[in-house]
């Protein structure tokens, strides 16, 4: 079992690699695109405000956080939207469903190699960042807090697999869970601090959040990777609820294919 997952992640990673050019394009477009946005407004923010520092962070510190914020973002992301909602629709579920593998794991694997290819994006940038832009009052590097983030952008990434496949599986009922899922990624980004660092947000609305997921699939790695105070009961703390979401929404998206499964067809559209 183990052998044929490492085939299918190997497998999928090759098919991602043999089209460079979309991903240099990609990979700097959306780079240089999300940090212009990043400091023109921060910088009017920055201005009006009248201080050097807010919540902690200053504008060279903010534009870091917006450099690898969109990175974790699209690590997290792995396939994107509609990967399994889209079998559903056209029938190509059969496939699996007569193959003698697991379809979760098979899956999975897919995933994590579109999450592993984001993850040399995001090691790049940050090579090149400490290359010529470096700073040791924004981010130093540690082997120990790399390995822990690297535990920690993984449970990540398979958390938000099964919660995206919870919106994806509705689609052994529903014509279309595309809303749903687009829903859910905005969510993410903006309740998980892609958009918006969480420091900003008021005390009670982050200690709300700090009750759901979303604080642990984005602002949870960054502060992993970048933190400056690393509290080891803390993170031992978030770690631990990361985990527990991680096999609620396991224990939940079995539950739904499950049943699914007596819904399915199979005649495509």
């Amino acid at each position: 079992m183990r052998k044929w997952t490492t085939q299918v992640f190997l497998l999928e990673l090759r098919k991602l690699i043999t089209y460079r050019a979309d991903f240099w394009v990609n990979f700097f477009g959306q780079t240089i695109f999300s940090l212009t946005i990043a400091y023109f407004l921060w910088s009017s923010i920055f201005h009006y405000s009248g201080k050097d520092t807010m919540n902690g962070h200053t504008m060279t510190s903010m534009m870091f956080y917006y450099l690898i914020a969109p990175l974790i973002f699209r690590i997290q992301q792995g396939q994107g939207i509609g990967f399994v909602a889209r079998e559903i629709y056209e029938g190509e579920l059969n496939k699996y469903i007569v193959y003698p593998i697991d379809y979760f794991k098979f899956k999975l694997s897919t995933y994590l190699a579109n999450s592993f290819f984001f993850l040399a994006q995001l090691v790049l940038i940050i090579s090149l960042y400490n290359v010529f832009f470096y700073n040791s009052d924004i981010f130093q590097f540690s082997l120990f807090r790399t390995t822990l983030f690297i535990l920690v952008i993984t449970i990540c990434c398979i958390t938000y697999f099964y919660l995206s496949l919870l919106c994806e599986l509705l689609a052994f009922w529903f014509d279309n869970t595309w809303s749903l899922a687009v829903i859910l990624r905005f969510a993410v980004s903006f309740l998980g601090g892609a958009l918006i660092p969480l420091v900003f947000f008021p005390t009670w609305a982050t200690e709300v959040l700090e009750l759901t997921p979303f604080p642990y699939l984005i602002d949870f790695p960054i502060q992993t990777l970048i933190g400056r105070e690393f509290n080891y009961i803390t993170f031992g703390k978030r770690l631990l609820i990361a985990i527990s979401w991680t096999v609620l929404f396991r224990f939940l998206a079995m539950k739904l294919w499950r049943r699914g499964n007596y819904q399915y067809t199979g005649v495509g559209i």
